[in-house]
């Protein structure tokens, strides 16, 4: 009698791109089955009717979601968990027994591939930039990670007045800042600048080769710098910390691991051993 494999998939607009399915089943092979992982692409406004055939399947366990559809997917479900609440999105979704829980996996990639790059969080001064979706998924984790505080920088000044104002619905202790272009500036060249422990680049200007608007000031500390965006060479934020002395220069390769990594064990219990899955990616 043969046995059939669980099932799931990635939900994106574009989806080619999407490495999803060859990490997990690298994952997979870990524990010594076959796992049928695909990609689904659907039209921007299609992902309900999509989802809802996808799991239709008897044998699909749960999904990914990728952009455009973290929002669909967050008000598609029965159930969010904490993360998926305070990130306002959706990337995995977990097929129960009452139907499906949200959940939301990408902070929690980030801040375990902190930890693998021996980057330590608690306590640390933190520059985020952007005020988009992925800033909004990475806070919470973030912020259970220790962070002594946050400084957000946006070119929508409105934008990061927001999300500061709704990461303090569930981080009052965390010290929460944000900063208009002039008022960042000064600050960072006052007497007693302000400084960074860890920036993080959560913006797409990098897909582009462009930077974010910001001072050299901000890697005045040798700060450990991150880009979510990863690309075969280092991309031009990355390549900017390091001529200006920053050591730890990260890429968001890791963290797309990393964040798969968690999603496997939302739907199986189990946690792949994600350094193999990392370096095989990195040598492709």
């Amino acid at each position: 009698m043969s046995v059939t494999s669980p099932k799931a998939c990635v939900f994106g607009n574009p989806i080619e791109q999407s490495k999803s399915p060859l990490i997990h089943q690298m994952f997979a092979k870990q524990f010594g089955f076959d796992f049928d992982y695909s990609k689904r692409f659907a039209e921007p406004d299609e992902f309900v009717v999509s989802a809802i055939e996808f799991f239709s399947d008897p044998n699909v366990i749960g999904a990914n979601v990728t952009m455009p559809f973290k929002h669909d997917a967050a008000a598609w479900v029965n159930e969010l968990s904490e993360q998926a609440k305070r990130a306002g999105a959706v990337n995995t979704i977990i097929k129960t027994s009452h139907g499906y829980k949200g959940d939301n996996s990408d902070g929690i990639g980030l801040v375990n591939d902190f930890m693998r790059h021996n980057v330590e969080l608690n306590n640390a001064r933190l520059l985020l930039v952007g005020a988009g979706g992925a800033a909004k998924g990475a806070l919470p984790a973030l912020i259970e990670a220790g962070v002594k505080s946050v400084s957000v920088y946006n070119r929508s000044a409105d934008k990061s007045e927001a999300l500061v104002a709704f990461t303090r619905t569930y981080a009052s202790n965390t010290l929460l800042t944000t900063f208009k272009e002039q008022a960042f500036l000064n600050a960072l060249t006052s007497d007693a600048p302000i400084e960074f422990d860890v920036v993080i680049n959560a913006t797409s200007l990098s897909l582009d080769g462009k930077l974010p608007s910001l001072p050299v000031g901000i890697f005045r500390a040798k700060p450990a710098v991150y880009d979510m965006v990863y690309k075969q060479e280092p991309t031009v934020f990355l390549q900017e910390a390091s001529k200006n002395g920053c050591s730890k220069c990260i890429d968001g390769l890791g963290m797309l691991v990393e964040q798969a990594a968690h999603s496997f064990y939302l739907w199986f219990g189990q946690k792949p051993d994600t350094k193999p899955v990392y370096d095989a990616l990195k040598a492709m």
